[in-house]
């Protein structure tokens, strides 16, 4: 690893390496995750209709709270000129670059060797190809938490090498990006000191102290600076609804709409066993790894990410229903929070780091002869092939090959959904609000027409969630008040009326007593309601 900065020091080879990093990132996210990918309709429609509000104007999720402005005010900015599909290209490209900056900057700080930055990339590819613990991600679409990470890599970068204020900048911007992202980095950055403190605390004294202190508080300033565009509104949806809209919206986030996130009863086997072996494969190689500054606060960091977890684990960890766990009131009230988030993400990364300091030591060392040296080469050159090789082609390709694509429809289905998307498009007013498939997540972004509700685009304030919840309870029992081997005019009268529906785009609902479709194909039918 690099004992000085490279901070201001970026030569060619490295901006060449850190191409290198930003291409095997693109590569893996427009492989595995073609556009749109799967939040990039959520994040980019509600971005485009920031800027114009008359864009799919009555659409529910649209004109809810804006719980990501910062990222809605930058990239959106784009939709204005571009189409989305042109906008997020430009928005992969560019996380991806500063992701691969962050990389490059961190991995530098960390590891020895010029190449270890990009066998670090391959192997945490290869590793996330082959699952996560919570869902959790940083290679994949675009959304705000991309650019999160690769901002809070720079500033772990510099706080491993004590640059407070450029740490406190780029964690602000973290947290201006993704607020939760962002926090809960800030407070494993503090454990980590904390415990480096401890564990110092004998060489501490008031003079390095109150150097410490006079050093923190520029840095606090630039953070509180950097991260208010992006936190408070953030904050402002904590405050939006009643106690009762908050309880409900808790139960609703927790253990139905994101139970894959954040409830740990609900995670599958595998990725606990995935998990557990990349923490006794961290715990045991990290023994073995040098103990100055730099790693220790970044194994600190990790360990702080493993505590966040714990208490997750902790907080969810009960009978099933929810409702039979004590307190659990106060408990889904945290874990809405998403506690195993940095922990999912960064873990491989730890794992990564560790596996690449020893196999250095045990196999590179310094040699004191020329012969050693050049045999030394050749062996790195050997293994970064290798690395490169099977992180590639055995996690990434494979995973691209064997998961099912994220609209998890057929081929002669995804046509024909495309189908019907161009032809409302075309033939049906800006002002028609549509009944879709209520798990499809992509209407809007071919059709460009509003919807009544989805399952996907839930808002993220407690009156919004409930509102949610109420419209996709209400389609639910208008299905079963009013169908009589199928709907007739009186039934599609009601939902007309208390809806505003004004167009159905259907796959298996009805059938329609009354009325024919005004388009066709062998997967869908649109109707036009009377």
């Amino acid at each position: 690893m690099t004992s000085e900065s490279t901070a201001t020091k970026t030569s060619p080879p490295a901006i060449l390496l850190i191409l290198l990093i930003a291409g095997s990132f693109a590569v893996d996210s427009f492989l595995r995750f073609p556009i749109p990918g799967t939040n990039e309709p959520h994040y980019l429609c509600k971005a485009k209709h920031y800027w114009n509000p008359q864009w799919c104007e009555g659409d529910f999720f649209l004109e809810s709270s804006n719980a990501h402005r910062f990222f809605y005010q930058v990239v959106g900015f784009f939709t204005q000129w571009l189409t989305l599909t042109q906008t997020v290209v430009i928005a992969r490209l560019t996380g991806c670059l500063l992701l691969a900056i962050g990389w490059f900057r961190l991995l530098r700080v960390l590891t020895p060797g010029t190449w270890s930055p990009l066998i670090a990339a391959a192997l945490y590819l290869g590793i996330a190809a082959f699952g996560n613990f919570s869902g959790e991600w940083i290679i994949g679409g675009i959304e705000s938490k991309v650019f999160a990470y690769g901002f809070l890599f720079l500033a772990l970068a510099n706080a491993c090498e004590q640059h407070w204020n450029r740490a406190g900048v780029y964690l602000g911007l973290t947290i201006c990006w993704h607020p939760i992202v962002g926090v809960w980095g800030l407070l494993c950055a503090l454990f980590a000191l904390l415990c480096y403190a401890v564990v110092q605390r004998k060489s501490l004294n008031r003079t390095s102290l109150g150097l410490t202190i006079s050093q923190a508080i520029p840095a606090i300033g630039w953070l509180i600076l950097c991260s208010l565009p992006g936190l408070i509104p953030a904050l402002s949806l904590l405050q939006g609804g009643t106690p009762r809209e908050e309880f409900s919206a808790n139960f609703i986030q927790v253990f139905y709409r994101l139970k894959h996130h954040l409830d740990p009863m609900d995670f599958d086997t595998f990725s606990y066993l995935l998990y557990g072996s990349l923490l006794v494969a961290w715990l045991i190689f990290r023994r073995r790894e040098s103990s100055d500054f730099q790693l220790r606060f970044f194994q600190y960091f990790i360990a702080g990410t493993l505590g966040l977890a714990c208490v997750g684990l902790l907080l969810g960890a009960g009978p099933r229903p929810a409702t039979d766990m004590p307190y659990y009131a106060f408990r889904m009230s945290l874990l809405k929070f998403y506690p195993f988030r940095l922990f999912d993400s960064l873990l491989p990364l730890a794992v990564t780091v560790t596996v690449i300091n020893v196999i250095y030591q045990r196999c590179f060392a310094p040699t004191e002869n020329a012969a050693g040296s050049q045999q030394g080469s050749s062996r790195i050159a050997v293994v970064i092939v290798g690395l490169l090789s099977l992180a590639l082609f055995g996690g990434v390709f494979y995973s691209a090959w064997a998961k099912p694509p994220v609209h998890k429809m057929t081929a002669q289905q995804r046509s024909d959904w495309l189908d019907a998307c161009h032809w409302i498009e075309e033939n049906t007013p800006e002002s028609a609000l549509f009944l879709t498939p209520i798990h499809q997540s992509d209407f809007k972004w071919y059709a460009q027409r509003p919807e009544y509700v989805t399952y996907k685009d839930c808002p993220q304030d407690a009156p919004g969630i409930v509102e949610w919840n109420r419209k996709l309870k209400y389609l639910r029992k208008w299905g079963q008040d009013y169908y009589n081997e199928g709907f007739d005019d009186e039934a599609l009268q009601v939902l007309k009326r208390e809806t505003g529906i004004t167009h159905l785009l259907v796959k298996r609902l009805g059938p329609f007593k009354t009325i024919e479709p005004v388009y066709q194909n062998p997967t869908y039918k649109i109707y036009q309601l009377p």
